[in-house]
Order: structure tokens, then C-alpha cells, then sequence
């Protein structure tokens, strides 16, 4: 699957070089194909990453620095120039994508030179940057972009996207590698049959150039090609905000085998700039009953894995006895922060006093935040969440 992408990928290169002298092809190669390999060291893919946040009918595309190039292949190869700043449109047509009169099951946007950036909207004003070259698809009713990027290039977007800019630098490494290994551990797993990942929770948070950083690319840059291995192949590197004092095995969480490299922790003493380190929340009994569908008086937990409510009863006019993270799943992730809590009933409300916020299987990254301030390097920041691992270049077989 993975081989025929790159192929696929490769061939629509060759077809855009025709639109640039002999020198300028030597470049793009050089750029976009070259990089592929550094010295044999590490293995970068060229990822087709579908951006959902930009699902819709009708998608607005322009380019900046340089023109982009649009392309049709259909009954009449169609090519058209989309200079800088010109604003044109993708949009649905019965159950192909169509670009003015043209219609297609599938259109190419590729960039024009090396320095273009491509911008895509939903709404004609508000544009967002994305590194690489599009393909738009019809997806579920809708226009979905595909993003051709490196994996190097995705990782600049990623990391920001899911920590914040004032991390210090031993922390953003240790998140670096984190995105880096779940991204190679995710692609052997891909659901999808035209590209390899979504750019949200599903996946991981992927916003494009206008959420990457200087400070944080350069951080990146010194960890380059570098992942988390279990068994010589990059792990499932989980990781969320706040573990709220200790970390959670897998199998509390969701059920299923344990994994070796997934074990509960003592993290006490790391988060202490966290906002969710403890909370407190009050939800009116009225919204849960709407949430389950039937009237709900009380819940009860009823077993405690990790220090986290791995079983929870919801009495009332009905009786369900569910699991705690299908339970916040239900009521929703930003209402009830973590499974580390207690519940009580308050006239008509439930009060919910808890610890840490996401999942807690794997790194923290404000206990990341804590390690790197107290002196630890990324990889015994990664060597503390993810147990009887090694950090090496993930090298070609």
C-alpha cells in the first residue's frame, strides 16, 4: 500500500516538472524527492494526510510566493496557473469534484516552485498555509484535501499543535519523538484507503504551517529521524496532558493485552504547572439524563484501575454499568477532564472532583514540562513513561 502511495506520488511529480527549465526540475528533485533519503540514516515517508478540518462542499484555494499549478486528468488533461493571490474554487458535483467547467474523481494541486506555499479555506476569507501538494477527493458527500507532506515537515506542525510554545527544549524533544514513533506505529495500522492519516484526534493535532514555530523546528531538527523502539520497531507513543500524579497501564483504560512499554508510573511531583494538575466541576443532572437518554439520579463507581474509575454505575429511570473512559467519552472530554475522580450528588447536580487531564496511558507532557525543568534530557524524560525502551534513527530494513 505504502509502495504504490510513493509510486502514485512520484509520477505526479514528474507530470508538474514539465512547467519548469531543466535547472529548476534538478532543484524540486533535489527538494521534494532528495530528502527522502539523509545519508540512508532514517526513514522519511511522503505522507498523504487528509486535513478533515477543511471537509466541505465548496473549498477556496490560493498560493502564496509563487504560483500553484491545478491539474486534470480526465477525458482531457487540464492543466491551469494559479498565480499568487488569486482565490479560486473546488467544489462537489454529484459524485466527482469539479474546479470551473471541469470535472473529475480526483484534482491535483502542486506547487510551482519550491518556495510556493498553498492555502486552502472554507470560507474565501480566512486561509491556512500547508508545506507540500494537494489532491481533492470526494470523501462522505464532501470535498476532502489531501496533503502530500514529508514526515519531517508534518512533525513541525504536529508538535506545536499539541504542546504549547513556552515548553522548554528538552520537553519538545521529548514530545518530538513521541509524534514521530506513534506516527510510524500508526501508518503500519492505516485504515484508509487514499491516504495514510487525518490531521486531528484520530491522529494526531496537524495545523499547517501557521502553527509551527522557529524555536520549536530547531528543536525538532536536533532530534531528526530519531524514534521511541520496543523490539527494534517504534512503539504506540500515547501521551496527553496532565496524569494527575501517576500514569495509567493500557489495559485499565481500555481493556484488551497489556503492552510492556505501557506501565503505570509514579509521576507525582512533575506537573506542577499544569491547570488541570486538580479540578473541580459541577453538571447539572439534567444534561447527563440528556446525555444517556433516560433520567439519571445517581452514579456510583464501582471499580478503581490506576488509580482511575475503570467501572462506573449510571442509575435512574435505567441501569448501566459502563467503563470510566466510555463514560467521559459520553459526557464529553471537556466536561469530565481524566477518569481520576470522584463523584458526589448535589441537589440537582453531580460534583466531580479529579486529578490530571486525557487518557494517562504513556507520557505527560506537563510532567515532561516538570522532568525537563529539573534537569532530565528527552530520553530519560521518554525511558520514565515508556518502560524497556531504546531511542535510536529508524533506519530502512
Amino acid at each position: 500500500m505504502k509502495e504504490k502511495k510513493q509510486n502514485c506520488y512520484l509520477y505526479m511529480k514528474e507530470k508538474k516538472l514539465k512547467y519548469r527549465s531543466v535547472r529548476m526540475k534538478l532543484l524540486y528533485i533535489f527538494l521534494f524527492i532528495g530528502l527522502t533519503i539523509y545519508g540512508e540514516e532514517y526513514i522519511q515517508d511522503d505522507l498523504i494526510v487528509g486535513i478533515n478540518r477543511f471537509k466541505g462542499k465548496k473549498i477556496y484555494i490560493s498560493s502564496e510566493n509563487e504560483s500553484a499549478v491545478i491539474e486534470i486528468k480526465s477525458n482531457e488533461y487540464y492543466t491551469h496557473e494559479l498565480k499568487p493571490g488569486d482565490i479560486q474554487t473546488i467544489s462537489m458535483s454529484g459524485d466527482k469534484i469539479k474546479f470551473k467547467d471541469k470535472e473529475s474523481p480526483k484534482i491535483y494541486l502542486y506547487k510551482g516552485a519550491p518556495e510556493t506555499i498553498i492555502k486552502i479555506s472554507l470560507d474565501g476569507k480566512t486561509f491556512s498555509r500547508y508545506r507540500g501538494d494537494f489532491e481533492f477527493i470526494p470523501y462522505k458527500n464532501n470535498v476532502l484535501p489531501l496533503n502530500s507532506v514529508q514526515s519531517e515537515d508534518y512533525i513541525y506542525s504536529v508538535v506545536p499543535s499539541e504542546i504549547g510554545h513556552y515548553f522548554p527544549e528538552e520537553a519538545i524533544k521529548a514530545q518530538s519523538l513521541a509524534a514521530r514513533s506513534y506516527l510510524y506505529y500508526g501508518l503500519r495500522y492505516s485504515k484508509y484507503d487514499e491516504f495514510d492519516l487525518f490531521d486531528n484526534v484520530n491522529s494526531q493535532m496537524y495545523l499547517g504551517m501557521d502553527r509551527e514555530n522557529q524555536k520549536i523546528n530547531s528543536s525538532i531538527d536536533t532530534t531528526r529521524g530519531k524514534v521511541i523502539l520496543y523490539d527494534g520497531e517504534p512503539i504506540n507513543a500515547l501521551y496527553y496532558s496532565t496524569s494527575g500524579g501517576v500514569t495509567a497501564n493500557n489495559e485499565d483504560v481500555w481493556g484488551g493485552n497489556s503492552t510492556p512499554y505501557l506501565r503505570s508510573v509514579n509521576d507525582r511531583g512533575n506537573e506542577s504547572k499544569s491547570p488541570r494538575l486538580k479540578w473541580e466541576v459541577k453538571i447539572s443532572k439534567n444534561e447527563i439524563s440528556k446525555k444517556f437518554g433516560f433520567g439519571v439520579s445517581g452514579l456510583k463507581v464501582m471499580e478503581v484501575k490506576s488509580n482511575r474509575v475503570s467501572k462506573i454505575r449510571v442509575y435512574g429511570d435505567k441501569n448501566q454499568i459502563i467503563t470510566g473512559n466510555k463514560f467521559r467519552s459520553i459526557v464529553g472530554y471537556g466536561k469530565v477532564y481524566s477518569t481520576q475522580f470522584r463523584v458526589k450528588s448535589s441537589g440537582n447536580y453531580f460534583v466531580f472532583t479529579g486529578k490530571g487531564s486525557g487518557h494517562g496511558v504513556g507520557m505527560s507532557q506537563y510532567g515532561a514540562y516538570g522532568l525537563s525543568k529539573k534537569g532530565k534530557t528527552y530520553e530519560e524524560i521518554l525511558k520514565h513513561y515508556y518502560k524497556g525502551v531504546e531511542i535510536k534513527e529508524y533506519k530502512k530494513n
